[in-house]
């Protein structure tokens, strides 16, 4: 009996490893089957769920995403990544005060949670709270100077203020840390 168990356990992280291999490698079909396979053995493996949210939301079905992890926040309401992961689609579908809730509730329980600052900080700025938003992306970068996005958004914001110096300045920064998007925004504002 404990070796049968022993083997289903094993097959179904097997699969779930395969899932997330798949997932790495943006092959998120096969990778949405082989959570489905381990889900369907152990249909209340929290993780699996969420990976499988992960894993519709790349594939542009926002719908089944949603479900996974509001699914995930039943299971386990302080589930950083799926609050995450749930307000940037509320984000993209302009339900700002959404994803403001969202990143806010991951904000208030870990306070040094540096994507969640930046992406309140990003809500902040859809709601027009531009000093909330300059907080959130200074508290962002003060925890993880290295994290890039945050560089850019306050860029975008210190536009925003007519501050194009200060702009230039964090557009550069999020260049160095390898964003991108910033490359763009030199061009378009740093000359």
């Amino acid at each position: 009996m404990l070796t049968t168990l022993g083997l289903f356990i094993g097959c179904t992280r097997e699969q779930s490893n395969r899932g997330e291999e798949y997932f790495k490698q943006g092959e998120y079909e096969k990778a949405l089957a082989e959570y489905n396979r381990v889900l369907a053995i152990k249909p209340h493996d929290m993780e699996v769920i969420y990976n499988r949210g992960r894993a519709y939301q790349e594939l542009g079905n926002e719908a089944k995403a949603t479900e996974d992890f509001k699914q995930v926040l039943k299971m386990d309401p302080d589930h950083v990544q799926a609050h995450l992961s749930l307000g940037n689609i509320e984000f993209k579908n302009g339900d700002y005060e959404g994803a403001f809730f969202e990143f806010n509730k991951v904000v208030k329980k870990y306070r040094q949670n540096s994507d969640a600052l930046m992406y309140r900080g990003k809500a902040n700025f859809k709601l027009g709270r531009i000093g909330a938003a300059l907080r959130d992306y200074d508290d962002a970068i003060r925890i993880n100077p290295g994290n890039g996005y945050a560089y850019l958004y306050r860029g975008a914001l210190k536009i925003n203020r007519k501050r194009p110096k200060d702009a230039c300045r964090d557009f550069r920064q999020a260049q160095g840390l390898g964003v991108a998007e910033a490359d763009e925004a030199i061009a378009k504002y740093c000359r």
